[in-house]
């Protein structure tokens, strides 16, 4: 609905300005992909993307996520140019899913990708802008939690987890369900110190507490260097000022098999499941030809309006614009000269009757309502409650009443035109 769709659209812009201030440039990529496409990417989830052919017969997809169409992009596109590349994009995406209030087939998102970048630095700018970005959208209760999923891969090397045992431990921590991954730990042919060192990292969360804990879980050089990037990260996180939104989970593995390093989601209380998330993905654009480290992220802004106004941070607007009667004809010259002085003008015909101006007015949020007069004009004020909001449902055919009164007893201010557009200009 539009008031809705505006809500969205003022997500979407906060979301721009900072992109756009920590030098990401927006690209676009086709709705419909080549099947081949997504083979490439490896991904087994993708084989439950909406599909169907062309005139040619070929197979198409709809992209079910914007990292893979990225990927190629960068790969085949940008071959001429060097990175890193800070990119972004405002675009829908489809997967099948049982709908639900903030689950769709379709759903819009917003997302980065920082490719060519290797660093912990990398990915403390990529965790500070999703940061900064909620903020700016006026999101207040969330938290990302943070995981590394280089670390949890070393332990099951250093282990000898085999690779035919991992897709169900996989699996098992990617739906958060322990009970399985118990009883998968449990059927592994491994001493009972190595099952216990499993359920202990997947059981670490919390504050940067679970970074000294997890020390005591290291047996090899990989798990270490996985554990000082992510403090690395973590510091450097806190030198962007946000440290405090951070909650470790080292057991926190995501439904994309692409991710080598830091994984990452936006939890809010306001939602039973993430608004969004990403992480590292080094492996991603050598399968398309181009080796390169890149690290990035995508948040639902369907998820995230539903958070946001559950939050309150979408107070009712103040009545703003005006409805005009005769603008569609004879009062055109005088709508177009208030459009261009920035007033929002509803154009109703000449023979509009004023209970159905004051009806426009109402249901349109809108805050007055001009009528021809002779030579003048009549502006009406719509009645606003105390903190100037427009009235809730309940008052509103009230206020319609009032109003229609208002103009069938002639009352409301006579102006002539020039104060007229002065007055709505200095007004609205």
């Amino acid at each position: 609905m539009p008031a809705e769709a505006a809500e969205i659209r003022r997500l979407e812009t906060a979301f721009r300005d900072i992109f756009a201030g920590f030098g990401y440039g927006e690209v676009m990529t086709p709705t419909l992909e080549m099947e081949s496409t997504l083979e490439t990417a490896g991904e087994e989830r993708f084989r439950k993307a909406f599909r169907f052919f062309d005139e040619r017969g070929d197979v198409l997809v709809l992209r079910p996520e914007m990292t893979t169409p990225i990927a190629r992009l960068v790969s085949t596109r940008m071959t001429a140019s060097k990175p890193p590349f800070r990119l972004c994009y405002f675009a829908n995406s489809f997967q099948p899913t049982s709908p639900q209030r903030g689950r769709q087939s379709e759903f819009l998102q917003a997302g980065l990708e920082l490719i060519g970048g290797d660093s912990p630095a990398s990915d403390a700018e990529v965790l500070a802008v999703l940061c900064r970005s909620l903020e700016t959208a006026g999101l207040r209760d969330f938290a990302i939690a943070l995981g590394e999923s280089s670390f949890f891969r070393a332990l099951l090397d250093s282990i000898g987890v085999a690779g035919q045992d991992r897709p169900a431990i996989f699996g098992a921590l990617v739906n958060r369900d322990l009970v399985e991954l118990s009883t998968v730990v449990r059927g592994l042919d491994i001493s009972e110190a190595d099952r216990q060192a499993i359920m202990d990292a997947t059981a670490l969360r919390g504050g940067s507490e679970v970074l000294i804990a997890a020390r005591d879980l290291v047996c090899s050089l990989e798990m270490e260097q996985a554990l000082k990037r992510l403090a690395r990260t973590y510091y450097l996180v806190s030198r962007h000022g946000h440290a405090g939104r951070i909650i470790f989970d080292m057991g926190m593995l995501l439904d994309f098999e692409y991710y080598t390093g830091i994984v990452f989601e936006v939890l809010s209380e306001s939602l039973g499941f993430p608004i969004g998330g990403g992480g590292r993905y080094d492996g991603l654009l050598g399968r398309f030809g181009r080796p390169l480290p890149a690290v990035g992220f995508a948040v639902g802004l369907d998820r995230l309006h539903i958070a946001v106004t559950g939050q309150g941070a979408f107070p009712i607007s103040g009545r703003c614009g005006v409805a005009i009667v005769g603008a569609l004809d004879s009062e055109l010259g005088l709508a177009d000269e208030l459009r261009s002085a920035g007033v929002p003008v509803t154009a109703l015909a000449d023979e509009t009757a004023s209970e159905d101006t004051l009806r426009i007015a109402v249901d349109s949020g809108l805050r007055y309502v001009v009528i021809p007069e002779s030579e003048s004009y009549r502006l009406i004020e719509v009645a606003a409650d105390e903190d100037g909001t427009a009235a809730e449902e309940a008052e509103t055919r009230e206020e319609e009443e009032a109003v229609s009164e208002e103009a069938a007893s002639g009352e409301g201010e006579l102006l002539s035109a020039e104060d007229l557009v002065k007055g709505l200009t200095e007004s609205l």
